[in-house]
């Protein structure tokens, strides 16, 4: 027992966030024999503001099969610019996605980290976090105090982990807005199959209509400076533009979204941020799914490193996730500059163009990554890349004068 009168644990690895992040880490952490402890301050299961989108190289990360929890197998799209612009349809010839819920995804993520032996409490929420003079850590939550040789952050931007060890905290660029309507009979014919995107109809951002089982998940999401006291009626335009009724949206919830800066610290000593808390999502996409469940595979062996003495901190971590993930994630802010500075000829070609379709399908499959398209691109993108950013400071001047 601690002077306070909390009970005191020890535990090699506290992991704190149950999302695609944590659970994947507690879950490799685990399989290495370790004695993991996984803690989230929401009981289980329960929802997230999120899309839901597994893509092909997600789900191919994981050791097992997600299909449990898929809800809709996504094999094209359908593509509009604007609220005027004509409706597309595109498909590919294979699997571009897999539609589920975070209710039930996260769930099944953290039943397959007990299985491997990590040790679960939901609906309990941190109250402090610090590192010890000896570098290991104490988690202090309402009835314990914990003591770790290491320690993981999964519990999203603005998570106390990262905001007690002293970490910069990411920049929210974007936000989003995003309901459910139900559909008892299934998904309208016209969502089978594909997810709906409606681009250039905010500033750094675009519109969703997601099918899922027995709903659509629909969404509108942008720069935050510019879109966010927009969000309610883009909403509520993008709806009528389908035909939907947004009278019937529910569980509505906003969010936002980091981005976080190349080359930031996503370490110190025995500790490491996955996920959200290390800003690590698809910043052209507002993606996170697979930044989230790659993290948190490339965590556990450099942990499992740490604890056994071979290395002394975990910057083979970071040192995975720059080569991984956010070289890949600096590509797509590249793009996503050019993109939203000027969206119609790329929607163009989207609708349009049998090679760049293809391409598109390649990166959200995983197959290709945002880097080797800007490499295929990259005299166009280092002419466009200044050009875009200045296109997207007029934007912000016009909006802004709008208000």
């Amino acid at each position: 027992m601690t002077s306070s009168g909390l009970e005191r644990i020890e535990r090699d690895v506290v992991v704190v966030g149950a999302g695609p992040a944590g659970s994947t880490a507690a879950r490799g952490i685990a399989s290495a024999g370790r004695d993991v402890l996984l803690l989230d301050r929401a009981k289980f299961p329960r929802d997230k503001p999120c899309g839901g989108g597994v893509t092909i190289r997600c789900a191919e990360l994981l050791p097992f099969d997600i299909s449990p929890v898929v809800e809709h197998t996504v094999t094209g799209a359908e593509v509009r610019l604007g609220h005027l612009g004509r409706r597309v349809q595109r498909e590919y010839d294979g699997v571009l996605t897999y539609m589920t819920q975070r209710r039930r995804l996260d769930h099944f993520l953290v039943e397959r980290a007990q299985e491997a032996g990590a040790e679960f409490r939901d609906g309990v929420p941190v109250a402090r976090v610090r590192k010890l003079p000896d570098s290991t850590f104490e988690v202090a939550t309402r009835d314990q105090v914990i003591h770790a040789r290491a320690l993981v952050g999964a519990d999203g931007a603005n998570g106390i982990v990262a905001n007690s060890l002293g970490f910069a905290r990411p920049p929210e660029a974007a936000v989003a807005l995003e309901g459910n309507i139900a559909c008892p009979g299934g998904p309208p014919a016209w969502t089978q199959g594909r997810v709906v995107l409606q681009l250039g109809v905010m500033p750094g951002g675009y519109a969703w209509v997601f099918p899922k089982g027995d709903h659509i998940n629909v969404g509108v999401g942008g720069w935050k400076a510019i879109a966010g006291p927009r969000l309610r009626p883009a909403l509520e335009r993008v709806c009528r533009d389908y035909g939907l009724d947004s009278s019937q949206l529910t569980n509505l919830r906003g969010h936002h979204l980091p981005i976080g800066r190349p080359g930031a610290p996503l370490t110190v000593g025995g500790a490491a941020l996955v996920g959200d808390a290390g800003a690590l999502l698809d910043p052209l996409s507002g993606e996170g799914i697979y930044a989230a469940i790659a993290s948190g595979t490339a965590v556990a062996p450099a942990i499992e490193d740490y604890l056994a003495g071979r290395v002394q901190s975990l910057i083979g971590y970071e040192l995975t996730v720059a080569r991984e993930i956010v070289r890949d994630a600096a590509a797509s802010k590249a793009l996503m500059d050019i993109f939203h500075a000027w969206p119609d000829p790329w929607v163009w070609l989207l609708q349009h163009s049998e090679r760049f379709w293809t391409r598109f399908c390649e990166v959200v499959r995983g197959d290709d990554g945002y880097d080797h398209l800007v490499h295929s691109f990259g005299p166009l993108i280092l002419a466009l890349g200044p050009m875009a950013r200045a296109g997207r400071a007029w934007t912000s001047r016009q909006w802004g004068d709008e208000r």
